[in-house]
């Protein structure tokens, strides 16, 4: 069932019928952005958005490579 973005705030797990499970990253009275697990970040209008809330955990993410250090030669 599909709830208003009243309902929800930065950092809350949501499902989205068509990009999946994701974070609410920010929130205001017209626009949410949506980081999705697997399909990037979006921004909605809200009133044209629906949410369902989530229990599912966010997937750990793989820290990033460290840079190699390279010498420069003069």
């Amino acid at each position: 069932m599909a709830t208003s973005t009243k309902d929800f705030s930065a950092k809350d797990r949501v499902h989205h019928s068509v990009y999946g499970l994701g974070t609410i990253s920010s929130i205001d009275e017209r626009y949410t952005r949506i980081d999705f697990d697997e399909n990037g970040s979006r921004k909605f209008l809200n009133s044209l958005m629906h949410l369902e809330h989530s229990d599912v955990p966010p997937p750990e993410r793989a820290r990033p490579r460290a840079r190699k250090k390279t010498t420069r030669k003069a």
